[in-house]
């Protein structure tokens, strides 16, 4: 009933607003297109547009940002079918992004988390508002009514709440406008049942306060032949923004969002001769398939019986004080997420999960030619109301996990950027984070009744810091280079002593050049950087040495990642924009080790033809080494063991070129009307989606295009437009697993297929 009735919502809208006469329209006042405004940018019709950006705690623009970035407004997030953070790898380049269950694994350049469970921590930091989302589960059901999204390379681990090895991904929403009451309508119908409805309304109250309120309804059934990829979710946020006085003022949120549906599901990978692509892991020709490997018939047939119930639930605020030597701002939120979701892989995996996360951030932050700096605090607190997992891989092994984690963190920092001569600057940045992280947990046999207990206590003190010099050589060309590290914090598996891993840390360099021509009809921006990637956090499911089976997350070794970024638009008439990020990444592990418990019959034991590494062994306990693993030159387990050496290997889930290419052309009609046309080609070369490096876990390079045609109308009041994605009909996988018990059984993240509709978007107001 729920669908029909959203269905029914869609195609309403959509045809009001088809059917929205031009006199209503221009009843109303002038401005920009729809879903325009708010996106961050300095409108110039004549040239490149320059992009308002905060990145560094600091309102700048793009060009004068020491960093690599990449900026989508809002309506490009809209163009491009962007729902949830997943679908951001098809709008930008170095970017992959896999998923496990209800778990978003997000990697940039290669540093990222593939763990999946309540203990996982992201590596790139995604932030909400200017809010840390500290769950891998609470990323989705935040993209509409969005002013921008940046995403920030490199680790941003002096001005960044946690755990910001890799980069970060920042959501602005659009802010209550003052002075405005307006209302922003968009609908889109497509393929696979697709139905969307976005609608945000912004009152004044009086001159000092305005209210938005914004809502979004997706319904689209699954790309996979049971149901599952689909993507079932209804949003809605509030924010209330009131200026005080001219100095203070005051911005208050709260969001809602609902995830439903079959979720998220992988495919078998080599694929099969004959099979198609999509074809689900509960199909009846993918059980066949299972059996036939080597243990395969000890695993249960994997049913069609998926599902996703997340409830996501938060609270914010925002305080700017103006005081007369800097900006006071405070930032207190709340976050809860009850995600609820079963999924498979040679295992049936049902998660029930319930966090919440507090945290507080206090900046103090000053803006002037000669000196810009910014000094604060941060204080983060997890706890896990509940964190249960149910496995069930064969009728021997069914296990019921309870972990229940608990983080608290405190930070102190300060950047600041300092002029020493006209045009020449330094900067200097510098944060220290004190972590505590507590868990107990437990993990018990449904078929023996027997339980296990598992405990872990640490603190983890870490400084990172920032050093760096820019230099203007004319007011349109920026040289600059930086020096900065990150680091991600240790922790724990739910799984026998040892259990414990130690901090990841990134060491980067940094040099680049952002530079306008042709009076602003070109800009071309060039960086080079080079990475030390230390102590790589990495996870892999892995027996323990009391044979219960898990997922592990490990310390696998170094890495060192070298490469460079080019950024080239132009706008060579009012009518034409030309865009290309095309980024090359040379990624090898210096070293890369992993110790797999060598266990009697009948536990299952590893299995060395699952994996592409040098496999010597069994070592037993308190052997040494020939390279060390998990931090010691000895096998520190209490079984024998066998260790991988997987040295040399390119790093998981980087491609050695990747980039994305548009193009826009708007033909002018007579009734002052226009009608534009997009273009976008997102490409990636071979990558390996996981650390197994068997060949069936390698993919080959790809190429998405996505175009669209758009009617815009003469007042700008409304547009429609139809759209394709994927148009190539390439299929591309994003991650992947292999399985503990099967050895050859791999599944992964598989990206949409070709997809088509339309889109209507009306803007009223005044």
């Amino acid at each position: 009933m729920r669908r029909k009735f959203c269905n029914a919502c869609a195609v309403a809208a959509l045809v009001a607003v088809l059917l929205l006469p031009d006199a209503a329209i221009a009843q109303t006042a002038g401005g920009a297109s729809p879903g325009a405004q708010g996106n961050g940018g300095v409108q110039d019709n004549s040239g490149v547009t320059d992009i308002v950006v905060t990145a560094e705690r600091l309102t700048t623009t793009t060009q004068r940002a020491p960093i690599t970035i990449q900026v989508l407004s809002g309506e490009e997030i809209d163009k491009g079918g962007v729902t949830d953070l997943s679908g951001m790898q098809r709008v930008t380049a170095g970017v992959q992004i896999g998923q496990s269950g209800g778990n978003t694994q997000v990697f940039i350049r290669g540093v990222g988390s593939a763990a999946a469970n309540p203990m996982s921590v992201p590596g790139v930091a995604f932030n909400v508002d200017g809010i840390y989302v500290g769950r891998p589960e609470g990323t989705s059901g935040n993209f509409y009514d969005l002013a921008r999204v940046e995403v920030v390379k490199g680790p941003q681990g002096t001005l960044y709440g946690r755990n910001a090895t890799g980069g970060a991904i920042n959501l602005i929403t659009n802010e209550p406008r003052l002075g405005t009451r307006s209302l922003d309508l968009s609908s889109e119908a497509g393929n696979y049942d697709l139905w969307r409805l976005t609608a945000a309304i912004n009152l004044s109250i009086g001159e000092t306060a305005a209210i938005r309120a914004a809502g979004n309804i997706v319904h689209r059934d699954g790309y996979l032949s049971d149901g599952t990829n689909d993507d079932i979710q209804q949003s809605a946020r509030v924010r209330l923004k009131w200026e005080a006085t001219p100095d203070v003022s005051l911005l208050l949120n709260a969001d809602y969002s609902h995830l439903g549906g079959k979720g998220y599901d992988r495919v078998y990978l080599p694929r099969r001769p004959g099979s198609d692509p999509y074809e689900a892991q509960s199909s009846a020709a993918a059980n066949a398939y299972q059996n036939a490997l080597p243990g395969g018939l000890l695993a249960e047939d994997v049913q069609p019986d998926s599902f996703q119930n997340t409830k996501l639930y938060n609270l914010s605020a925002q305080l700017d004080w103006s005081l007369p030597f800097a900006t006071l701002t405070l930032i207190p939120a709340y976050r809860h997420v009850d995600t609820n979701y079963a999924a498979h892989f040679g295992a049936r995996v049902e998660n029930h999960n319930v966090f919440a996360q507090q945290s507080m951030e206090v900046r103090l932050s000053h803006s002037s030619a000669a000196l810009n700096w910014v000094i604060g605090g941060y204080y983060f607190d997890e706890d896990t109301k509940r964190g249960e997992s149910f496995a069930k891989a064969a009728a021997f092994l069914s296990q019921y996990i309870i972990s229940k984690p608990k983080t608290r963190s405190y930070a102190g920092f300060g950047q600041a950027t300092v002029t020493i001569a006209d045009g020449a600057r330094l900067i200097g940045g510098l944060r220290y984070t004190s972590e505590r992280k507590r868990f107990t947990g437990s993990n018990t046999s449904l078929i023996t009744n027997s339980t296990k207990f598992y405990t872990g206590d640490a603190t983890f003190n870490k400084v990172s810091y920032k050093v760096g010099a820019e230099y203007d050589v004319s007011s349109r060309n920026l040289l600059y280079a930086t020096y900065s590290t990150g680091d991600k914090s240790g922790g724990f598996s739910s799984s026998a002593s040892p259990n414990e891993y130690a901090p990841e840390r990134l060491e980067a360099l940094e040099i680049g050049t952002k530079n306008r021509f042709l009076n602003n009809k070109l800009q071309i921006n060039l960086s080079g950087f080079r990475w030390k990637y230390k102590a790589v956090q990495d996870t892999r499911p892995a027996i323990d040495a009391t044979g219960t089976l898990g997922v592990a997350t490990f310390n696998s070794g170094d890495a060192t990642l070298y490469g460079g970024t080019l950024e080239l638009t132009a706008r060579p008439t009012r009518a034409d924009s030309f865009s290309l990020s095309v980024e090359y990444t040379h990624s090898r592990y210096d070293s890369f080790s992993f110790l797999a418990p060598s266990l009697p019959p009948p536990a299952p034991g590893f299995n060395p033809a699952s994996t592409g590494c040098a496999v010597t062994g069994p070592y037993a306990p308190g052997a040494a080494l020939p390279v060390p693993a998990y931090g010691s030159s000895t096998n520190t387990g209490p079984s024998p063991a066998f260790l991988g050496d997987c040295r040399g290997f390119q790093v998981a889930r980087v491609p050695k070129w990747s980039g994305l290419a548009s193009y826009r052309h708007e033909f002018s009609l007579a009734n002052g009307g226009s009608i534009s046309f997009d273009g976008n080609l997102t490409f990636a070369s071979a990558r390996w989606l996981t650390i197994d490096f068997v060949p069936a876990e390698r993919d080959n390079a790809y190429a998405l295009f996505d175009a669209s045609l758009t009617y815009n109308s003469p007042d700008q009041r409304y547009a429609v437009s139809v759209f394709g994605r994927n148009l190539t009909g390439s299929v591309y996988y994003s991650g992947g697993i292999q399985n503990a018990l099967i050895p050859g059984l791999i599944a992964a993240n598989i990206g949409a297929p070709r997809t088509y509709g339309v889109r209507a978007m009306v803007r009223l107001g005044h």
